[in-house]
């Protein structure tokens, strides 16, 4: 098996979460088979399960996470949020709340939301994680 960075696991979760979340289907049936199908897909096998487990406890978490986010982005609801941003906040605050450091869960996301959200996004999303700390 190659070993699969978690920088890459977490933007394939971000790839899910955000078809997932678009097609309001953020439940756990829904996130393990857009899993498989996205594994199968990608014909990848990760020798660790961090993607699998990084979304099946943001899932399972998902109205604490929101609230959290909304708690922290003020005069923001998460529902107008635009969908990558949402979702790679959902991503670092977890991550925060598990064991990350919230350093790297930060700049994790940052670098993310660099190269796939739009311009503005990067300091929004730093903006509102750096109130985790």
């Amino acid at each position: 098996m190659q070993k699969v960075s978690r920088h890459k696991q977490r933007i394939w979760v971000l790839q899910i979460l955000y078809g997932l979340d678009i097609r309001k289907k953020l439940d756990l049936e829904n996130s393990k088979k857009s899993y498989r199908d996205f594994m199968n897909e990608k014909s990848a096998l990760a020798d660790d399960l961090y993607a699998e487990e990084l979304l099946d406890g943001i899932i399972m978490e998902l109205e604490l996470l929101d609230a959290q986010i909304d708690q922290y982005a003020i005069n923001w609801n998460i529902e107008r949020m635009s969908a990558i941003d949402r979702n790679i906040l959902r991503i670092a605050a977890y991550e925060i709340q598990h064991d990350i450091p919230t350093k790297v869960a930060i700049n994790e996301a940052v670098k993310i939301a660099k190269k796939y959200a739009d311009e503005s996004s990067p300091s929004f999303i730093n903006g509102i994680l750096s109130k985790f700390a």
